[in-house]
């Protein structure tokens, strides 16, 4: 995901444990929402558990790691 300018870009990027990217999308709470919960689906887990846990709250300190992940993980892709 390219990040224009000085913008902030939301959405949502999901790697397993090996560090294959299983989703890497664009988009406001619902939407991402909704990409996590297929990729939960398809891997046979509890959508409704991802549903709750994403209720929780992020702290700054998760929201910059996040977003370090997903700078080196699309450094990777290239």
């Amino acid at each position: 995901m390219a990040k224009p300018g000085k913008k902030i870009q939301r959405g949502v990027f999901v790697i397993n444990k090996t560090g294959r990217v299983l989703a890497a999308e664009p988009g406001g709470p619902d939407a991402t929402l909704q990409v996590v919960e297929k990729v939960v689906n398809q891997m046979g887990g509890d959508g409704e558990k991802v549903k709750e846990d994403m209720k929780t709250s992020t702290t700054r300190e998760e929201a910059d790691v996040a977003g370090e992940v997903a700078d080196t993980a699309a450094k990777l892709d290239q």
